[in-house]
């Protein structure tokens, strides 16, 4: 079980770095003046087609994305705490995600030159070549890289022992803020897969059924299967509720919910019964936005 004291024996902090050339730029304040008055106008152009980094944004997102759903959150901006055991696969997805950006990114290079003669002709007198940085230099305003943060207490050579101590207690304060924060993503996380599946299988106020996907059921299936390696504070309660989730919806497809109203039903009045052992066991949790009725 990690703890504040052993917490970097079970997990790394990672931070992540994926930056893009922003291709926006504010309009000079002379420029704005001859419109109207500066106090009320805050104008701004775009440098480029505002599609022309779109696959690089996307390669950017779906990394961020992979590292909230797979890792917990840190009270330290930009990191994240990772399981010493999905380091491996959290390594390869993100050298994978490198690939694919630094392909984007050599793409956006080699059609730079090209593209800022579209702007020039699209701006017209907006066009300033200084807003362009030469094909040279552009990939420099590209990043994607990632390191794993070692951090904790250690004797100081620098510090007075009573600062020292000081900064001891800091450093334990933060942990336990790690440890209460990682909880309570992981209790979020699965009151709201369990509530959207929940809402899914329930017909809506006109009497028709909603559409049930098959990433509704797989979502939560996902997060079941990674629970064990994710739960680095053995969250009991939580643990407990997820082994009845598991033998809920063991084996149940969406489209065999779909094609069978009895399973549906079942399915549906076991779901809900979950639901209610989770308002029991979470009272600290806020309340559910969705008040799903049986």
């Amino acid at each position: 079980m990690a703890t504040a004291e052993n917490m970097f024996r079970e997990a790394a902090l990672l931070q992540l770095t994926a930056t893009c050339w922003q291709v926006d730029k504010k309009l000079p304040q002379a420029l704005l003046a001859d419109v109207g008055n500066v106090e009320f106008l805050r104008g701004r152009k775009l440098l480029l087609p505002p599609d022309s980094l779109a696959r690089i944004k996307q390669v950017i997102g779906k990394a961020r994305n992979y590292l909230r759903k797979i890792a917990l959150p840190f009270p330290i901006i930009g990191c994240v705490l990772v399981s010493r055991k999905l380091i491996p696969e959290v390594q390869e997805t993100l050298k994978k995600l490198e690939w694919e950006y630094n392909s984007m990114v050599e793409d956006f290079v080699r059609w730079y030159p090209e593209t800022v003669q579209e702007a020039r002709a699209s701006l017209g007198e907006l066009f300033n070549e200084c807003d362009y940085p030469p094909r040279e230099q552009i990939e420099k305003r590209f990043r994607f890289h990632w390191r794993y943060i070692v951090i904790g207490p250690s004797v100081s050579r620098v510090l007075p022992p009573s600062m020292y101590k000081e900064e001891v207690q800091k450093f334990q304060s933060l942990m336990e803020q790690a440890r209460q924060e990682a909880i309570a993503a992981l209790r979020g996380e699965f009151v709201n897969l369990v509530d959207n599946l929940t809402d899914k299988l329930r017909g809506s106020d006109d009497g028709k059924p909603k559409k049930l996907r098959e990433a509704a059921v797989e979502n939560l299936r996902w997060f079941l299967d990674n629970f064990s390696n994710r739960n680095l504070f053995e969250d009991e309660q939580l643990s407990e509720l997820v082994e009845r989730c598991r033998s809920v919806i063991s084996d149940t497809r969406a489209s065999t919910i779909r094609t069978n109203s009895l399973v549906k039903e079942n399915l549906h009045n076991q779901m809900l019964e979950l639901l209610d052992a989770v308002d029991a066991s979470f009272e600290d949790l806020p309340r559910r936005k969705l008040r799903l009725a049986a």
